[in-house]
C-alpha cells in the first residue's frame, strides 16, 4: 500500500513539474510605432526660410510686406508688378524663384491671370499674378506661403477614421 502511495505521490509530482515546465505562449509582438513626422515649421522658422530664399523680382514694388500668421504657420506678401501680361510676369517671377533656390517651380495661366507654385525646405508658395490696386499701375502679385508638412496624429486602437 505504501508503494502505491509513493508511486502516486511521485506520479503527481512529475505531472506538476511537467505542467510547470511548460512555457506560456509568447506574447503577441506589438509593432513599433511609426517614427514621428518632422514637425512643421513654426512662425520663426517660416520667416527664416523665407528670408534666406527670398526672391528679388524685377520691376516689383512692395504693396504689403511679408506678414506671418504664426498660429496658422502661414505668411503673405504682395507686390505691384509693372506690365499688363500676367503670364509674362509669372514666367519672369518663376525664373526669379528658381534663382533664389526654390524647387518644383511651375507657372501657368493667361495674359489676364497666372499662378506660380514652388517649394523650398518645408515651405510652399502659391503666387497669383493679376488684378488691380488703386496704388498700382500694373498688375498685383500676391504670394501665400504655407508649411508643407502635414502631421497626422496616430490612430488609437479601436478608433476609426471618420
Amino acid at each position: 500500500m505504501r508503494r502505491v502511495l509513493v508511486v502516486a505521490v511521485i506520479a503527481s509530482s512529475i505531472g506538476c513539474k511537467t505542467e510547470d515546465a511548460k512555457q506560456a505562449p509568447p506574447a503577441p509582438s506589438v509593432p513599433a510605432p511609426p517614427p514621428a513626422p518632422k514637425p512643421a515649421a513654426n512662425g520663426r522658422e517660416l520667416i527664416d526660410t523665407l528670408l534666406l530664399n527670398e526672391p528679388r523680382f524685377a520691376n516689383a514694388t512692395s504693396l504689403a510686406p511679408l506678414k506671418v500668421i504664426e498660429e496658422r504657420e502661414q505668411a503673405q506678401q504682395s507686390w505691384c508688378m509693372s506690365g499688363t501680361d500676367a503670364l509674362a510676369i509669372a514666367t519672369t517671377m518663376a525664373a526669379s524663384l528658381k534663382a533664389a533656390g526654390w524647387g518644383e517651380v511651375s507657372s501657368r495661366g493667361t495674359p489676364d491671370r497666372a499662378v506660380i507654385g514652388g517649394t523650398v525646405d518645408d515651405v510652399s508658395i502659391s503666387l497669383t499674378v493679376g488684378g488691380r490696386d488703386a496704388t498700382c499701375t500694373g498688375l498685383v502679385a500676391t504670394a501665400h506661403y504655407t508649411t508643407s508638412t502635414v502631421i497626422i496624429p496616430p490612430i488609437e486602437d479601436g478608433e476609426h477614421i471618420r
